[in-house]
Formats: C-alpha cells, sequence, structure tokens
C-alpha cells in the first residue's frame, strides 16, 4: 500500500510538472542563459539546441517570426545537451533548468543549469601493430600531431579523428588497405579512459596500369602530361587527389573523376581509372546589362577549345558600354610550352575609349609568358606593342606642335607581373587575401614616342569578424614616371579616380589634376584605399557600410596626405549565380556640402 502510495505521488507530480511546462507552450522565448559552464562555452551549447531566443533586433526584425516554445522539443534540446556532455568527457552530467513567465504569460525566460560532474580523462594510450622501419617512421609521425594525449579531456570527437588521421597518413604513404580498430577501456574510479588503437597496415600497394577513359578529341599524350601518378609507383591518394585537380584546372573538361580499382589488386599493383567527359569544343555567350556608369553594355564571347589540338584555345570577345563603344580582342593561349603550366598567349586588340578630356583609339597586340606557380599564385612576363590615336577635341587646352604630333603615337614596352590570391570564394570572399602588381617599361624600340614606366600594386583583405560581419579592406597605389629625358607621359595611361569601383562619393573618373581650362589631365601619382563591413540582412540580401579615401596628383611620386578626399555610404548586394548585384549610394564628406552618388552595378567594389 505504502508502495503503492509513492507510485501515485510520483505521477502526480511527474504530470504537474510537465504540465507546468506545456503551458508555456507558444510563449515567446525571450532569453535563454545558462550557470555552471566554463568547459564549452555558451554559443557552443545553443548551437545543439533547437529552441532559439527571441534576437536582439526583436521588433527590429518584424518580418521574422518570433522564436516561440515548444515544450516538446525544449526537452529534446535538454536531451540533445546532456548526450553531448557525456561525449565531451562528462559521463555524469545532469542539467535541470527554469522557465520563468512574464505577468501575463506571453514571455519566458529559460535558464539551464550545467551540473556537469567529473570528467572523465584520457589515460594511457596504445598502438598495436607489426612494425617495420618505414611503417614505425609513419607512426611516429602521427603520433606528434595527433589530437589526444594522456591528461586530456576524453571527447568522443576528438577520438574519432584520431582514428581518421590514423587511416588517412597511412593510406597516403602507400597502404590504402590499412583497418584502424579503437577499443576504449574505462576505470570510473579513476575516471580515467585508456585508448587502444590496432593498426592492421596490409601489404604495401603501388600503382597499377592506368586506363584513361572518355577522350574523343583531345590528344591523351597531352592528358598523361598532367596525370601525377605513373605505374609502379608508391601508392598515394594525395597523387591521385592533385591529378584530379590537374586534370580540372585544364578547363578542356565538364568533369574528372580517378577511382582506385581495390577489387582488381594484383601483387600489390592497384589499377587506376580514371574517366573524363570533354567540354563543347565551340562554346558562345552573350550578354547584356545596365550599369549606371556604363548605361547599357552588351558582350559576345566565343570560345574554342582545343584548337589545332594540343590543349591549345581561341578566345574572342567584343563589348560596348558607354564608355567604351568598342573593344574587340582575341586570346591565343598555347599551354604548356617549354614546361608545364608556362603558357604563351597571343592577344591582338583594338579598343575605343572615351572620357571627358579625351578619346582613345587603341590598336596593338601582347605576347605574354605566364607561370602557374601555385594554385593561389602566378607571375608572368609581356611584352606589348601597339599605336594609340588620341582625340583631346573635348579638351579646352591648347596645344604645341610637339605635343599635337605626340597625340597619335606608337607605344613599345615590357611588363612583369605577380599576383596571390588566397581568399576562401571568388564573388564574395570572407577571409584571405589578394595580391596584384605589375611594373611597366614602356619605351623599347620600334619608334616608340613614349619612354616611362608604370608602376602599380594593389592589396585586397578579408577578415571575419564574429559570426556573419566581414571586414573588407583595400590598398591601392600607382606611379606613372617619364624617362629618357621627356618630360611627360600619355594622358590616357595616366591616373583617373571616382566611381563605382574607385571613391564612390564621385562620378567616374571625376578626381583628377585638371589644367587652367578646367580639363582634367590625369595624374602621374594616385593612392586610394576603402573599408567596408558586410552584414546579412534576410535571405539573398545583404548591406555594406564603406568609406573611401584617396587622390591622384600631377607630378611623379607625389602623395600629399593633407590633399586626400574622403567619402561613406550604404550599399546593398543582391547575391546571384554571377556574383553579387550592388547597388551603393555615397557622399563626400568634409566638402561643406552633402552630395550623393548612386551606383548600380554587378560584383563588389574590391
Amino acid at each position: 500500500m505504502v508502495q503503492l502510495r509513492k507510485v501515485l505521488l510520483t505521477i502526480i507530480f511527474l504530470t504537474g510538472f510537465i504540465l507546468k511546462i506545456a503551458a508555456q507552450d507558444n510563449a515567446i522565448i525571450n532569453k535563454i542563459s545558462f550557470t555552471g559552464i566554463d568547459t564549452l562555452g555558451k554559443e557552443t551549447l545553443l548551437k545543439q539546441m533547437n529552441t532559439k531566443a527571441r534576437p536582439f533586433t526583436g521588433k527590429m526584425t518584424f518580418w521574422k517570426k518570433s522564436a516561440r516554445f515548444s515544450s516538446f522539443t525544449f526537452e529534446e534540446d535538454i536531451l540533445k545537451l546532456k548526450k553531448y556532455y557525456q561525449q565531451n568527457g562528462f559521463l555524469d552530467a545532469s542539467i535541470p533548468y527554469d522557465i520563468v513567465p512574464n505577468k501575463n504569460n506571453k514571455k519566458v525566460n529559460i535558464t539551464i543549469h550545467i551540473k556537469k560532474g567529473n570528467p572523465v580523462l584520457i589515460g594511457e594510450i596504445k598502438y598495436l601493430m607489426q612494425k617495420n622501419t618505414e611503417t614505425k617512421k609513419i607512426l611516429d609521425s602521427i603520433t606528434t600531431i595527433i589530437p589526444i594525449q594522456p591528461g586530456m579531456l576524453f571527447q568522443d570527437e576528438k577520438i574519432i579523428a584520431a582514428e581518421k588521421l590514423i587511416r588517412e597518413k597511412f593510406s597516403k604513404k602507400g597502404y590504402p588497405l590499412v583497418k584502424v580498430e579503437k577499443n576504449i577501456f574505462l576505470n570510473e574510479k579513476l575516471r580515467v579512459a585508456n585508448i587502444n588503437f590496432t593498426i592492421n597496415t596490409g601489404n604495401k600497394s603501388y600503382f597499377g596500369r592506368i586506363n584513361l577513359k572518355g577522350i574523343t578529341l583531345i590528344d591523351s599524350t597531352y592528358i598523361r602530361k598532367h596525370i601525377e601518378i605513373k605505374k609502379g609507383d608508391n601508392f598515394s591518394q594525395v597523387k591521385i587527389e592533385k591529378t584530379q585537380e590537374e586534370l580540372f584546372d585544364m578547363n578542356l573538361f565538364r568533369y574528372v573523376t580517378i577511382r582506385a580499382m581495390m577489387d582488381s589488386v594484383e601483387q600489390d599493383a592497384i589499377p587506376i581509372s580514371i574517366h573524363i567527359k570533354e567540354l563543347p569544343r565551340w562554346s558562345l555567350k552573350v550578354g547584356a546589362g545596365y550599369g549606371t556608369e556604363d548605361k547599357v553594355r552588351t558582350s559576345i564571347l566565343l570560345k574554342r577549345l582545343n584548337f589545332l589540338g594540343g590543349g591549345r584555345t581561341l578566345i574572342i570577345k567584343g563589348e560596348q558600354s558607354y564608355f567604351t563603344p568598342l573593344s574587340i580582342e582575341s586570346k591565343f593561349i598555347q599551354p604548356d610550352i617549354w614546361t608545364k603550366n608556362l603558357d604563351l598567349i597571343l592577344n591582338p586588340y583594338f579598343s575605343r575609349e572615351r572620357e571627358d578630356s579625351y578619346k582613345v583609339d587603341r590598336l596593338g597586340t601582347s605576347v605574354t609568358l605566364q607561370k602557374e606557380l601555385s594554385k593561389k599564385s602566378a607571375a608572368y612576363i609581356s611584352y606589348t606593342f601597339g599605336k594609340d590615336n588620341v582625340d583631346l577635341s573635348k579638351s579646352k587646352s591648347s596645344l604645341s606642335i610637339e605635343e599635337a604630333d605626340k597625340l597619335n603615337h606608337n607605344k613599345s614596352g615590357i611588363t612583369f607581373g605577380y599576383n596571390k590570391n588566397t581568399t576562401n570564394d571568388i564573388f564574395s570572399p570572407t577571409k584571405g587575401w589578394k595580391y596584384e602588381g605589375t611594373l611597366t617599361y614602356m619605351g623599347i624600340g620600334f619608334n616608340s614616342q613614349f619612354h616611362y614606366y608604370k608602376i602599380m600594386t594593389e592589396i585586397d583583405y578579408f577578415q571575419k569578424l564574429g559570426k556573419n560581419v566581414v571586414f573588407a579592406g583595400k590598398l591601392k597605389t600607382g606611379v606613372i614616371n617619364p624617362t629618357q629625358g621627356d618630360s611627360q607621359t600619355p594622358i590616357e595611361d595616366r591616373f583617373l579616380m571616382g566611381g563605382a569601383l574607385s571613391l564612390r562619393g564621385w562620378g567616374r573618373n571625376q578626381i583628377s589634376p585638371i589644367n587652367e581650362s578646367g580639363s582634367k589631365l590625369g595624374g602621374n601619382s594616385m593612392l586610394e584605399s576603402s573599408a567596408e563591413l558586410r552584414f546579412p540582412l534576410y535571405g539573398i540580401f545583404s548591406g555594406t557600410a564603406f568609406a573611401d579615401l584617396g587622390n591622384s596628383w600631377f607630378n611623379p611620386w607625389e602623395f600629399k596626405p593633407n590633399q586626400l578626399n574622403y567619402d561613406a555610404g550604404l550599399g546593398l548586394r543582391v547575391k546571384t549565380p554571377v556574383g553579387p548585384i550592388r547597388v551603393d549610394v555615397a557622399s563626400p564628406l568634409f566638402e561643406g556640402k552633402f552630395e550623393t552618388q548612386f551606383f548600380i552595378t554587378i560584383g563588389h567594389a574590391f
């Protein structure tokens, strides 16, 4: 009878407790807080839960539904938290909580009390395997980087990671059939877990025959130059992955798959099957768009892959916009001309450009040798010969006979360039940096009328701040300096600043030294810097707050900080498959009046 009474009282208590929790269902979750946390952080714990508190912005984000309390979901979350603590070495963790409603029961504050108990630590770690000189060396290299050590907190995640690391290291060193088994021995009294890893490496394996499938047009000899794996070499998963990347980066294939035929091993030799699908030989892209600077712009791109065989590429490109009424160029790319990843690029071109002070027709060609130094960096040397016809009829300045003779002039010069990109995304990077630098010398023979050198450098930096905010910064400098006694540089190669990709508080190319008639001369020195905070808004929409500074000066190597121009503004970004649509509004600072510039274009400013 007494026992029955205890059971009934327990049932009544639990029922009342559950009803009390359920009574808060559908209330707005105002706040979730924790007590007793010191090992695992609050953000980490919140990620384990489906129950979410109302964001700090609250009513400001009126388009989002407020987080509502669900007793079922919350009980599931408590179980998840307890399991999460057990996985992280706290086997006796208990997690009581308090749910406190406001006066009208429309909102609740939740306090979760973490009582984790004594932790379980890692004790002795043993690696059981038949060793030879090579396998011992591999194992020794593993033990120096393995994520678990005696005395550390016992965490399931790190134990699994250690097992995976052992398997991967042996596989990459020629033992792809390795098997790893872990055994855990818990001493509850000492709160210590001893771990044994039993490693069966299997026999050392080698690459067997290499079968190339799917080729229809491209010469297999050319493709095999980019295959890192050779028959008889030690088996290496790293080489397989590198080969797949190398083949895909040739830009000739729709896909590349490489499979190690583990079911066809013969005398420790593993056959390799490489299956490729070629891209179409001809492709045509036509584009049209609108920007506040270029107005209506159109483009056409015709590409011919494997042109004349040997993986060569022919590209013909045409563009038209307000500031570039006509641009036509072609590129003939000869890959691996003398060595792998050294490309020869022949690039004839014609363009017609117009600015406020001049118009220019450019006709010429360049020959470039470009070397890929790594997947993230490249260097090149380029020789250019061309003829520029400059029209200064829009300018109000008068010209001497000597100056007029130079309006139509030959150019012959050489450019050295280097670029590196460590960012994590092409369109919207959140970390990493980009660098691009060029050094050009003009005036090498062929009756080149101008003699000068030009240096350009740009560094872009991206860093995530907190969870969703990204800081982006840019620093850009340039100098043009006449040589061999020349007194000036060609106006069409000088620096003009302002616009959607420059100082956004001014219109396109509106920042420039001017003459006595007010015509823009262009600068021989320039300095420009920008800073942006990029943050999400809702769905595909994000925003930015930015500031720009910079100026251009007429004299080479002239940088005057007291003459810098400043602007600030706000922007909206709309994510698309080809990059963000960008809307920016900016105004100059310290100019004594408020004037705005408005830009619509594609892609980030940098």
